[in-house]
């Protein structure tokens, strides 16, 4: 019984002692495999750590080169906005400049504006001169008015085929006498001649003595010339022609008409047409047809059933010839300016004018003219016949 006892209480202990070793080395192993993974946590944690410095770094690197951008940035910010200022600074001084020049260029415009008023005032009195002017200086080209009467016809070589009549026209301007100015025409060239040559004189207005100044008196253009008017004997012009005909047809209707001796007709050289004056040429062989044709010089000619008015004037050729253009001085007149006398009158001026000149004693001489007047005026002259 005791060794039953004894048996049972070892294999108890054997069984203790195997839990125990089991459980230390359970103990142990589990140690070791917490001490695997914590170094393998370990291992994680320092590459998570590494990897966490280096972004840590290039963080700090991107920071840094961000910090460099920025402030580069920041410098070009800066630069652009003092440009900016500038330019704002130099936009409002330039436009302060050109509101000046605008506000000159209106304020020019309107100076501008007001001369071509005036100018356009003046140039309505200058035409109006000018009309006054040309009227007064317009020549009638006219020729006089001649009451020809044929008493006899010429016979043989000594008829005439045509009439001439030439005249000589003289066209010259007036000579503008200004205000405060005076002439003076002596009867003698070598009086006139020495009172220019003296140049001043003084002239007594009453007491009130002057200096004036005598001065040659320059002619403007003249103009000569001679006009030649021949009228055909032979030749008469007929116009207002019907324009829808042809040339020829016009022509033998022409000849046909005109070569009859009812209308004072006679036999026909020629007939000239000219379409582009819509007249003819009609040419007699004898002398005065034309005259006894003139006498009717409106004719009704029938072409085709249709009645055409025709008229008829003479041929009248007119020539310019010797045309003469030249100026000159006046040799007999003296012009006196710088009067300035304001208490007399015109005619009292005229007057002094005139006495102080006839004197021997001034130089002067007799006077045959004097012209003096307050205002401006024209003064025509006549060709010296003497």
């Amino acid at each position: 019984m005791k060794n039953t006892g004894m048996r049972t209480s070892t294999s108890e202990e054997m069984s203790l002692y195997v839990k125990v070793i089991l459980h230390y080395f359970y103990y142990h192993l589990t140690q070791l495999c917490c001490m695997r993974v914590r170094c393998q946590e370990s291992g994680r944690c320092q590459e998570q750590c590494e990897e966490a410095e280096k972004r840590k770094s290039n963080t700090l690197l991107d920071k840094l080169e961000a910090d460099d951008q920025q402030k580069e940035k920041q410098q070009i910010l800066d630069q652009l906005l003092q440009k900016s200022t500038e330019i704002q600074d130099t936009l409002s001084e330039k436009q302060s400049l050109y509101q000046s020049e605008i506000q000159d260029l209106k304020n020019k415009n309107e100076e501008l504006r007001r001369n071509v008023e005036k100018l356009d005032y003046k140039m309505k009195e200058c035409s109006k001169t000018f009309e006054k002017a040309r009227n007064e200086l317009q020549v009638d080209n006219k020729l006089p008015h001649k009451n020809i009467n044929f008493t006899e016809k010429a016979s043989g070589p000594g008829n005439l085929s045509s009439i001439s009549y030439t005249c000589q026209i003289l066209i010259h301007h007036p000579y503008i006498l200004q205000e405060r100015q005076a002439l003076l025409t002596f009867e003698k060239e070598e009086v006139a001649q020495g009172v220019i040559k003296k140049g001043r004189h003084k002239v007594d207005f009453n007491n009130v003595y002057e200096e004036v100044r005598a001065c040659e008196v320059q002619l403007g253009r003249t103009m000569t010339f001679e006009v030649n008017m021949t009228i055909s004997n032979t030749k008469v012009t007929v116009g207002n022609l019907p324009t829808d005909l042809p040339e020829e047809t016009l022509k033998n209707k022409l000849e046909l008409t005109f070569y009859k001796s009812n209308i004072g007709g006679s036999e026909i050289m020629g007939v000239d047409y000219d379409r582009s004056k819509n007249s003819a040429c009609i040419t007699y062989k004898e002398n005065g047809v034309a005259q006894r044709v003139l006498k009717t010089p409106q004719h009704l000619v029938k072409v085709h059933g249709s009645m055409y008015e025709i008229m008829i004037s003479p041929l009248i050729e007119i020539q310019l010839k010797k045309l003469q253009i030249f100026s000159g001085i006046c040799q007999r007149t003296v012009l006196l300016e710088q009067i300035r006398n304001q208490a007399e009158t015109e005619e009292d001026i005229k007057d002094l004018v005139e006495i102080h000149f006839q004197k021997s004693s001034n130089g002067g001489g007799e006077v045959e003219n004097t012209a003096f007047s307050l205002k401006k005026q024209f003064v025509y002259f006549e060709e010296d016949k003497a």
